[in-house]
This record gives C-alpha cells, structure tokens and sequence, in this order.
C-alpha cells in the first residue's frame, strides 16, 4: 500500500477524486482515506500546513498502516535560478533549511544526533517519477528537475532569505513539510520521496492570482502521482 500526503486540501483532493472504494479512519485528529487508486491500494491524508503536521501525519501513517512507501505531493516555491513556474521537483534529499544548532559544531540544517544534513529519498522512486514526470510535461513548456529541497516553518517570500537558503543548501525549492516526513520515513525505515510542483519564486513576485498557480500546479503534481501508482 502507498501512503500519500499533501499539506493543503487542493493538493490532495484531484487524487480522492480518482479514487474508488473509499473509507474513512480518523486517527489523532487526521483523517485517512483508504480505497483504490488504479486498482492500487492507497491511504490518503492531509496534515495541515508545517513541520509539525507533517510528521504527525507521517508517524500516524506509518504505524497504523501497512504502507509499503510514502509519498508527499504538493506544491512549492522556487529557489535555484533554473526553477520556474509550473516546473515540478522530484527530490533526491530533504533538508531543514531553519534548524541551525552551529554553536554546537552542527552546520546550519543538521538536526543533532542525526548523521545527515539531508534527508535521502528512495532513488528507485526518485528516478521512476522523473520518467512519469518528463512524459506528463511533454510540449507544456516546463520542465521536471531532479535534486534537493528544503523545508521550513516558513512561506519564503523575499529575495533576501531565499538567497540565504540557496547560498546554504543550493536546492531546487523550498517547501514546509517535506523533510519532516522524509525524518520519520527515515527512522522508521519505510522509503519516502516528495513531488512538488512549482507554484511561485519564493521572492515575492508571486501573481495575483496565487491560488489559480496554487490550483493548477497541484493539479500536475497529482496527475503524476496518479502515473506513478500505475507502475508501482
């Protein structure tokens, strides 16, 4: 069975929608839909928005459920240059851009008694998806990258803190759930990657229309999730 997680419902709910056979299981105030996604056994949450949410959600999912493989989907904002609008961004490795314990020797990101800045994705997912994700987009003009992400208990909205955040990690985007879940993935040792596409440049310039990018990037990074549960 595959786990699914998205922050926000309009990252979600173009999966339950395409969902058949569907029950509900309330557990620690999240609510799991269970059913078929292409005739493939899933378990759907949403965890609310941040660090905390997300592992919750994914602590939840993993323990009470037998999920073979969790994925995040969502959205994100752009952090390297190549990044653009309507992009999506398989990840590779997963930091927490705002934990800095340098006083204690740990560079800016690491969570102490880890062994790791990053958070590893499972790479067969990882490069399964940038195959789904590479036909999805064909002749829309935008494009899958494949590489780091960071995550924060922060929108990122000006230019000053996303050039922090790149001159630290050089990631592709920035996110507020992802390495949480990828952390308890980790520890529990279930395997974790995150698909994000790109709805704005995390410097402020988002349109004024934000929720439209908000809607229709969500929309791509569910339909290649879709395609993803097809071949797993």
């Amino acid at each position: 069975m595959t786990g699914i997680i998205g922050a926000m419902e309009v990252e979600i709910k173009h999966i339950l929608a395409k969902m058949q056979d569907v029950t509900e299981k309330s557990i620690g105030g999240i609510i799991f839909h269970l059913g078929l996604l292409e005739d493939r056994p899933v378990v759907v949450a949403r965890c609310g928005v941040g660090k905390v949410h997300a592992a919750h959600a994914a602590s939840v999912m993993t323990t009470h459920f037998d999920v073979s493989q969790v994925v995040n989907v969502g959205v994100a904002g752009g952090i390297a240059p190549e990044v653009e609008i309507g992009d999506v961004v398989i990840a590779t490795g997963l930091v927490q851009h705002d934990v800095d314990v340098g006083d204690f020797g740990y560079p800016r990101g690491q969570v102490p008694g880890t062994p790791e800045l990053f958070w590893g994705a499972c790479q067969n997912l990882t490069s399964l998806t940038k195959e789904i994700a590479d036909k999805v987009l064909e002749n829309t003009g935008n494009k899958c990258h494949i590489g780091k992400m960071a995550t924060g208990d922060q929108f990122i909205h000006d230019p000053a803190t996303k050039e922090g955040i790149w001159s630290n990690f050089e990631v592709l985007c920035v996110e507020m759930e992802g390495a949480a879940m990828a952390h308890v993935c980790t520890i529990v040792n279930v395997p974790f990657m995150a698909i994000r596409a790109i709805s704005d440049k995390a410097d402020g310039t988002a349109h004024e229309d934000f929720p439209a990018f908000v809607e229709a990037t969500a929309l791509v990074s569910s339909q290649i999730l879709v395609e993803l549960i097809k071949k797993t």
